[in-house]
């Protein structure tokens, strides 16, 4: 196996400068699932990950309150919900287009979460069920 490979998933892009050779970034393979890529865009930031923890440990929250709450820039924050919207794992209320003059209620889409924690957790070999507990429910 050569210095550009590994026994993951993932092909690494390397870049070679006065330090030597080191990853640039990752690139997932092709046979990854939509829901393993969604963890890999939610997790890659940890802003993005804030915000879905946050909303889903505590349910329909404003803008503002996840700002305050987590310390993040507003415009940070600004830019991740509509990213997050755009990925389908936030649901924004009211909806995009009603918007107008109206504080939006952000909450977690607890579907494709769900769906998302299972792809990444089974990728991960993690088993998400210990003996007598009850699956999550969407």
């Amino acid at each position: 196996m050569g210095a550009d490979e590994s026994e993951s998933n993932m092909k690494i892009a390397l870049l070679r400068g006065k330090m030597g050779t080191v990853p640039k970034y990752a690139l997932p393979e092709e046979n990854w699932s939509e829901d393993l890529l969604l963890a890999q865009r939610v997790i890659s930031t940890p802003s993005r990950l804030a915000i879905v923890g946050y909303l889903y440990a505590n349910g329909p929250t404003l803008r503002a309150t996840l700002i305050k709450e987590l310390s993040l820039d507003t415009s940070l924050v600004g830019r991740n919900l509509d990213q997050l919207e755009d990925l389908g794992i936030l649901i924004g209320d009211p909806p995009r287009g009603e918007r107008v003059g109206r504080s939006t209620r952000w909450e977690v889409n607890k579907e494709r979460y769900n769906r998302m924690a299972k792809a990444l957790y089974d990728f991960l070999g993690i088993d998400l069920l210990q003996p007598g507990q009850e699956p999550l429910e969407g």
